[in-house]
């Protein structure tokens, strides 16, 4: 069993200091450079002692744990409690206790209405915050998919609810019927009563997550910032590349990339040039350094943060001018990169590729924008719609209806058939004319997947060429 401890040798003001973020701050968990991954016996013999807020905390999001546990979280809130009143900074963790049926001093209707008043605030951080906490309290509750014609607005049954089948989390039976937790379109919880529900454990995405409005036109901004890396998503990181530019200076650049093996990534082919084409690639580093929720134990444990990349094969139609000769097709269509880490990485599974099902719009990804704070994780939900089939080696290109930034480029689109995701394309970039201002990503084909595949097994391909890494001046030598 693991417990978290920052320090065996302190003074008593530092001993003072928080562990966990206040609520007003942009973080949600501990730094990944705080040492709390400590055995539990250290802690009985430290002057640093956690409070038991912090143990709530640190119990209800499992950090160090093999797993969360909302019993120990709840039994330490509650050990924190001064004059049956509840910390400040445990107010969500409440409503969560209440939700999940451990406590009662407020009913489950005000706790749905204190994350709802969060995530409606108007305040962008408040709200994913809350939405975090959700997400997180939803691994404790039993995870089911409503079914038409059978959800009501009161307990009462005369009052039915015209939804669609989505998932939920069961809270209650009695008798007949269920109280259940669905979310709107902001991700916001709402109380419904149901009368018959489905299985839907084999659904493990995000579920209070937002979504852009029906009919939204051009690319609406819905991205929420995340602490915890999703385990229904694959693992993702930060590509670094480096550049020395024909006037000798340093430039660099930024894309998310996606493991797909042990030794292979998935990112844009954009992303190993600068945006005129110019300068010699020097280096390219994959970094997993955002907050300590966002990075695997394992992998946060192991140092393995900063990630060289050994080579990188780029679609060989891939030409950064067309960009801007107005070869958009072939530019997006062709913008998919294959990256092999110089140390592999463990997985317990590798992500499966797909074609889109074009009957299914949805697709969600995960991402780090230029846009936020620096390595920041964001999620987003979107609508995709074909807009251009692909010829020959190239990629059909869908169009998304959700915005996003620089720094997203590379990113995976995951769809869900039958509750599993698959990766189903590499976001490109946005486009925007007369007609247009949306984000494409680059989707993939039944053949590319088999040239991809033939990479990773180090098998020849007739789409993908090596690009060769520090072929120009040394960055040493780079003007600053």
């Amino acid at each position: 069993m693991l417990m978290f401890l920052l320090c065996s040798h302190k003074s008593f003001a530092e001993c003072e200091t928080p562990r966990f973020p206040a609520p007003t701050s942009q973080n949600l968990l501990p730094l990944v450079d705080s040492q709390f991954y400590i055995p539990e016996g250290v802690s009985k013999f430290s002057p640093c002692q956690y409070s038991k807020a912090e143990l709530a905390q640190y119990y209800f999001w499992g950090l160090g744990l093999p797993a969360p546990d909302i019993e120990k979280a709840f039994k330490f809130a509650k050990q924190s409690l001064k004059s049956d009143k509840w910390p400040y900074e445990l107010a969500l963790l409440h409503a969560a206790f209440v939700i999940k049926g451990l406590d009662n001093s407020i009913s489950k209707v005000e706790a749905v209405r204190r994350f709802q008043r969060e995530i409606l605030s108007g305040d962008a951080l408040r709200r994913d915050k809350a939405l975090a906490t959700l997400n997180q309290l939803s691994e404790f509750l039993p995870r089911v998919k409503t079914v038409a014609d059978a959800v009501y607005l009161d307990s009462a049954l005369k009052q039915p609810a015209a939804l669609v089948p989505a998932s939920g989390f069961k809270l209650t039976a009695r008798g007949n019927k269920f109280l259940i937790l669905l979310a709107d379109d902001n991700g916001a919880p709402s109380l419904y009563w149901a009368t018959a529900l489905a299985d839907d454990s084999t659904s493990p995405h995000l579920v209070f997550q937002r979504r852009a409005s029906l009919g939204a036109h051009g690319a609406e901004d819905i991205r929420q910032q995340l602490w915890r890396f999703p385990s229904s998503m694959p693992l993702s990181g930060v590509l670094l590349s480096r550049f020395i530019q024909s006037d000798g200076s340093l430039f660099e650049s930024r894309c998310t990339a996606t493991v797909l093996a042990a030794e292979w990534l998935i990112s844009a082919s954009h992303c190993l040039y600068t945006p005129n084409g110019e300068g010699h690639l020097q280096s390219l580093q994959f970094r997993i350094d955002s907050f300590s929720g966002s990075i695997p134990v394992a992998i946060a444990q192991n140092n393995h943060r900063a990630m060289a990349i050994s080579s990188a094969w780029q679609h060989r139609q891939h030409h950064p001018q067309d960009q801007h000769n107005g070869q958009l097709g072939r530019y997006s269509g062709s913008d998919i990169a294959l990256l092999k880490l110089a140390t592999p990485i463990q997985l317990a599974k590798h992500p499966k590729l797909a074609v889109p099902d074009r009957q299914s719009v949805w697709v969600e990804s995960l991402s780090y924008p230029n846009d936020k704070p620096f390595n920041t994780l964001w999620a987003s939900r979107c609508r995709s719609t074909l807009w251009r089939e692909g010829e020959q080696a190239l990629s059909d290109l869908y169009v998304l209806d959700c915005f996003s930034h620089a720094g997203q480029s590379g990113a995976v689109l995951i769809q869900r058939g039958a509750g599993e995701g698959q990766i189903v394309g590499v976001l490109s970039a946005r486009i925007y004319n007369d007609s247009i201002n949306q984000p494409v990503f680059a989707a993939f084909t039944g053949p590319l997947i088999k040239e991809i595949r033939s990479i990773i097994a180090g098998e020849p391909s007739s789409v993908f060429i090596r690009m060769p890494i520090n072929s120009g001046p040394n960055l040493a030598e780079a003007n600053p």
